[in-house]
């Protein structure tokens, strides 16, 4: 049952088909039950590969497809088990999802078939779904964290938890005993030594249970650096810093890193994937 917002920045709409043919090396259907975002991360791809007349607001606006559960069980039967990525552009869990649970009412039908399932997102309130995920019959959950610095994250990823809390959402979803990946994507390098500081990075999350990691650095869009100039010329004395992480970030040699994490004994045990490099290196 879809809950009234008063949230005018959400916009409830219908959809013609719940999933879409993934383009993803590992994801066979794609099911986003919102557009846009509330996250407003600053390297997000989404505005400009989605050809979004908004796309410079991204951040703040969301549409939510208050029908997507209805379409997905018309839908579901064609998948088999096959593999459907919740969500592969809009995080399944903004703060909508909360009132509305159209991201639960899908779970629900998928928990009900046979199809496979990769869930993507940075937001703790995915435990309010474990019941669901948990009767999965195949079922991975990908967190994204960018960088352990509370201050990089923050001005990256305005509406987003504290990276600490996304460790902790990692552990409890590990305790849960469902599968999970670190999605290090992108590497936001906030040191002038990124393989020292990614190694400190995977060596402090690995701890709590997490054996997979997927690398990547990061890469700007037109609408991504329009979005960081405007912010840092309301905010110039951050601005040195940030464009210095911005910098070493996207020409950041990650050949050199994988490599390097290759050679390392201490992490021959991980998986660790690179898609832009190769996507099977250990």
């Amino acid at each position: 049952m879809i809950s009234p917002l008063s949230d005018k920045s959400v916009q409830l709409v219908k959809c013609k088909t719940a999933l879409s043919k993934s383009g993803l090396g590992d994801v066979d259907y794609a099911l986003n039950p919102y557009r846009g975002c509330s996250h407003g991360c600053l390297y997000c791809y989404a505005p400009d590969v989605t050809r979004c007349e908004k796309g410079e607001e991204w951040g703040s606006w969301v549409e939510a497809k208050t029908n997507i559960s209805r379409m997905l069980k018309k839908e579901i039967d064609s998948v088999g088990e096959e593999v459907i990525g919740l969500a592969t552009v809009t995080d399944p869990y903004l703060r909508a999802e909360e009132r509305l649970g159209l991201t639960r009412a899908c779970l629900e039908v998928i928990a009900g078939s046979k199809a496979s399932l990769m869930l993507m997102t940075k937001s703790p309130l995915i435990l309010r779904d474990i019941d669901l995920i948990r009767q999965m019959k195949k079922v991975e959950v990908c967190v994204t964290i960018t960088t352990l610095d509370v201050k990089a994250a923050s001005f990256f990823e305005p509406n987003v938890v504290e990276p600490i809390k996304r460790v902790e959402l990692l552990h409890a979803i590990n305790d849960a005993g469902i599968a999970t990946d670190v999605m290090i994507s992108p590497f936001l390098s906030t040191t002038d030594e990124p393989i020292k500081e990614l190694k400190e990075m995977i060596r402090r999350i690995s701890v709590i249970g997490c054996k997979s990691f997927t690398i990547d650095r990061l890469k700007l869009r037109p609408i991504g650096i329009k979005r960081i100039d405007s912010l840092l010329k309301n905010n110039p004395l951050h601005a040195a810093s940030i464009k210095e992480i911005a910098f070493r970030s996207e020409n950041l040699n990650l050949a050199k890193v994988i490599e390097s994490l290759r050679q390392d004994e201490e992490f021959k045990r991980l998986k660790i994937t690179a898609p832009r490099i190769d996507s099977s290196l250990f």
